[in-house]
């Protein structure tokens, strides 16, 4: 890892665009400032987001720390892997920007034959022309009950990462809503391989809900993150019907909710700490 990546004091808690999609950038940048994010994971969900549209001015009012690629539509960056270029290109022009996070290519026969760049792809950052402080990651997406003797698709996923020199995004509620145990699953993947956590609850099939809302162990889950002194992204990943018309009431619960992630991190720790000094 990068020096000035794993140089962190603490987990870096991030704001997704993608819970106030509705609202303009430069207002979702002022809410998240508001509400004491350290930086925002943006969306690329246009190909007007260029290093030539000005994202600056947003840089300056909540630093753009994370990009995520475009999940959908990909046609109009002309193919997926024209728009993970895209999303790498402008990622090198946001001074503050050091991470990735992308889907992997569907599975579906349709996707394989065009993303057949990507099975052979060893070094994602150098295919993408990354400068050096840019990290990325793969997200693990919801998964189907297999056959019992199939391939854990958690093992799978992490040796792809590990195959196309690249990191894992954990999305705690896709992992809910696939019905694997999450504590279970995070425990799984190494602190080398553990890029970005994307942070919601998920109840049945319904997923970025509000923490709390669902019947995930989020607790739990940030205890063992901070007992293991996990120091990289945490991303708030939440449906835009979570919050209120006002930006104030929207501010006030994304505090809430960020100071809560910082409290739950600081007790895994804690946890730790005394347990070392019993005898």
């Amino acid at each position: 890892m990068d020096a000035e990546f794993t140089g962190r004091t603490g987990p870096q808690i991030l704001l997704s665009a993608g819970c106030l999609f509705h609202l303009p950038l430069k207002l979702i940048a002022r809410i998240g400032r508001d509400a004491g994010f350290v930086g925002m994971e943006l969306i690329m969900n246009s190909p007007k987001l260029t290093p030539e549209a000005g994202l600056e001015k947003i840089d300056e009012i909540l630093p753009i720390r994370s990009l995520h690629a475009p999940f959908r539509d990909w046609s109009a960056w002309g193919g997926h892997l024209n728009s993970w270029k895209a999303t790498t290109a402008l990622a090198n022009s946001l001074p503050q920007a050091d991470h990735i996070t992308m889907h992997p290519p569907g599975s579906k026969l349709a996707n394989m034959i065009q993303n057949r760049w990507f099975e052979k792809a060893y070094d994602l950052p150098l295919l993408l022309d990354a400068k050096g402080r840019i990290q990325f990651s793969l997200e693990n997406m919801p998964w189907v009950e297999g056959s019992p003797f199939a391939r854990d698709p958690l093992e799978k996923l992490m040796d792809q990462c590990r195959d196309k020199n690249v990191g894992l995004t954990f999305d705690v509620c896709h992992m809910g809503v696939s019905g694997r145990d999450v504590l279970h699953a995070i425990d799984k993947v190494p602190d080398e391989l553990l890029y970005n956590v994307h942070y919601s609850d998920a109840v049945g099939y319904t997923e970025h809900l509000t923490p709390g809302v669902g019947n995930l162990p989020l607790e739990d889950f940030l205890h063992r993150l901070g007992k293991r002194g996990y120091d990289r992204y945490i991303t708030l990943e939440l449906e835009p019907a979570a919050f209120p018309d006002d930006v104030e009431g929207t501010i006030r619960i994304l505090s809430d909710l960020r100071e809560t992630i910082q409290a739950q991190l600081e007790q895994g720790k804690r946890d730790t700490k005394y347990a070392a000094r019993i005898p």
